[in-house]
């Protein structure tokens, strides 16, 4: 029997009737329907309440988010160590990472449900924060890891070593590693290239630097990324896809390498990535 798990977030507009309609649909065809604990809101769905903490994969066919790219990366996190394939269900805005647009539903979820589909791996990110000789944070990330100064506006100052060699000296607001997946997001933003998620690299944008020739860099994803901080500000801070934060202090090493685990997205035969690419920049106007 398939067993689908089913990620909402409970944030968006119409998600109430949206996630109705997605669970009468698949147990119609004999689906069986999974939700986290946190997100079975009402007496409604508590039958259908499951501990993924404590037993995460259950035979799980796949996992579907309703919302936006934030719903999918917090999901991705949660289950890309057992295998599971995901596909979003966009209510949010552009959708970069997201599958299926609310138009498409039922048509997707037909092919959802006759395995008319096919998987493909986006590599993830392991951070790892010491401080001395002691590792006193880990965390994975499938978009990107930031050290950035928090609110405070002056510049930081870190050192960049890859494979255990000084690559790079900055004064910026801070730097991004990110994933090929990640490349869409903020690294875009601060001036970084469009990387394919299929490509096996990872690429380091600075932010803001205060220099006129630093550049973003690609690097194979076997590469190992240390970051030094050498600022004395006292408002640092490590994000993970932009929603975990952990609190910096000058003189902390992260090291940030490709993760042990994959993320496995859904993937239609009809869907070509620079055509989607193209819809979602202009939807981004």
């Amino acid at each position: 029997m398939l067993t689908f798990a089913l990620f909402p977030n409970f944030k968006k507009k119409n998600i109430g009737n949206v996630l109705s309609w997605v669970i009468e649909y698949l147990r119609k065809n004999q689906v069986r329907v999974l939700l986290p604990e946190e997100m079975a809101k009402t007496d409604t769905y508590q039958s259908l309440t499951h501990p993924f903490e404590q037993e995460p994969s259950q035979d799980i066919t796949l996992a579907l988010t309703l919302g936006g790219d934030g719903t999918l990366l917090s999901t991705a996190r949660k289950i890309a160590p057992y295998g599971i394939p995901l596909c979003g269900i966009n209510m949010g805005q552009l959708g970069f990472l997201t599958e299926v647009e609310l138009p498409e539903l039922s048509v997707a979820l037909d092919k959802l449900i006759a395995g008319a589909y096919t998987t493909e791996n986006h590599v993830m990110l392991e951070a790892i924060v010491c401080r001395g000789k002691k590792t006193i944070y880990v965390s994975s990330a499938l978009n990107d890891v930031v050290v950035t100064r928090g609110g405070c506006s002056r510049m930081i100052r870190l050192n960049l070593y890859i494979n255990h060699a000084l690559t790079a000296n900055y004064s910026a607001d801070g730097l991004i590693i990110s994933t090929p997946t990640g490349s869409t997001g903020y690294s875009l933003s601060a001036g970084g290239p469009i990387i394919k998620p299929s490509l096996n690299v990872l690429l380091i944008t600075p932010i803001c630097p205060h220099t006129l020739n630093s550049r973003s860099l690609v690097v194979a994803d076997t590469e190992e990324m240390l970051i030094k901080l050498q600022s004395v500000s006292d408002d640092i801070v490590l994000t993970l896809d932009g929603q975990t934060i952990y609190k910096l202090l000058t003189g902390d090493q992260i090291t940030v390498r490709r993760s042990g685990f994959s993320a496995q997205f859904v993937k239609f035969n009809d869907q070509n990535y620079y055509g989607k690419l193209h819809s979602k920049l202009r939807r981004g106007k």
